[in-house]
């Protein structure tokens, strides 16, 4: 029965409704990357914010809550197409996003 239904779809609505099914589909997947780098990227400043606050007060330096930072950062840039440039480390760079790619 399910093999039927998906038969009906593609012989009858996918033809007038694929070109449109394709870019939703596209507009759906970079929302869903863009939020996920946003929220990446909100993670790894307050992370980044977190290790230079406790630099300035003097206490233990967490490596790995800067290492985690770091990468949330790069996760961020690399799915927004964001670059960012710390202390001369630039994370990110213009062709590593998807966008233009004509599915949004």
């Amino acid at each position: 029965m399910v093999l039927f239904g998906i038969a009906i779809f593609v012989l009858v609505f996918f033809p007038f409704y694929g070109l449109t099914l394709r870019f939703h589909i596209g507009y759906v997947l970079k929302k869903l990357f863009d939020t996920i780098g946003r929220y990446s990227l909100i993670g790894g400043t307050f992370l980044i914010i977190l290790c230079l606050i406790s630099v300035f007060l003097e206490r233990k330096i967490r490596l790995r809550w800067f290492i985690v930072a770091i990468v949330l950062l790069w996760v961020g840039s690399w799915t927004t197409g964001i670059i960012i440039d710390i202390w001369g480390f630039i994370i990110g760079t213009p062709e590593n996003t998807g966008g233009g790619s004509g599915y949004y």
